[in-house]
């Protein structure tokens, strides 16, 4: 099968490996790894050639890529699946698109309460990137966003297609802002749900800035995140 591969500017490896995957519509959980990694390749050389900024971290991923290749070329004396060396990597794909997903969700949840604002979109922006470095002790990035997207979602629900019954001032929480929220509701507290911070405002643009701020701070390891069970209360501690 010939894989076809658009000479577009990504913004990391994630995002040109999952380009690759989407495109040729090729099954996340079944990549046909040596495929891929050859077409990866030729679409380094393509930046190149075209003067791309190609950062070490596309690099990195050609590595993972061709050891990938490596091991599945070699026999296997087990038949666990969970042996598989393409599994890491397919976790870390669906982490992304989960990532994606929810980006695009928030695009469109903003672009529909602008409609009812007074100020212009070129001054409304959320920093959402993907950051491959981001990982989580007690709880994975997967349940994170699912947590804050069920809360977006039920506010969907609430608010509907109406005009908001409140202002939304999109200056009024930075994450700047809603560290030192966090920070200051840590110190009289060991720890503290997500469902008690979003009782402070249920907003939108306060839900975004807090998710962003809980990623910054993870990101400097001032805070961890535990869940004591699949589908219970998300916690923040201080570290």
């Amino acid at each position: 099968m010939e894989y076809i591969v658009n000479l577009n500017k990504f913004q990391g490896p994630f995002d040109l490996l999952f380009h690759l995957i989407e495109e040729n519509e090729i099954e996340i959980y079944d990549i046909p790894i040596s495929e891929i990694t050859e077409q990866y390749i030729i679409h380094l050389d393509r930046m190149s050639e075209y003067r791309l900024d190609i950062t070490s971290e596309f690099i990195l991923m050609a590595s993972t890529l061709i050891e990938i290749k490596s091991k599945m070329l070699l026999p296997s004396f087990s038949d666990n699946e969970e042996d598989d060396p393409r599994q890491d990597l397919v976790n870390r794909l669906i982490e992304y698109k989960l990532f994606k997903d929810v980006s695009e969700e928030f695009k469109d949840w903003e672009e529909e309460e602008l409609k009812f604002l007074p100020k212009p979109k070129e001054e409304v922006e959320y920093d959402f990137k993907f950051n491959e470095q981001i990982l989580f002790e007690e709880i994975n990035v997967y349940d994170l966003l699912n947590s804050i997207n069920s809360l977006l979602k039920r506010r969907k629900i609430e608010i509907g297609r109406e005009p908001p019954k409140f202002n939304i001032r999109y200056d009024e929480y930075s994450v700047t802002k809603c560290i030192k929220i966090i920070k200051n509701i840590l110190k009289d507290k060991s720890k503290v749900s997500l469902m008690d911070i979003f009782k402070i405002d249920f907003n939108k643009g306060f839900i975004i800035a807090i998710f962003l701020s809980i990623l910054e701070m993870t990101r400097d390891n001032t805070i961890k995140i535990i869940q004591d069970n699949l589908f219970e209360e998300i916690y923040l501690i201080s570290k």
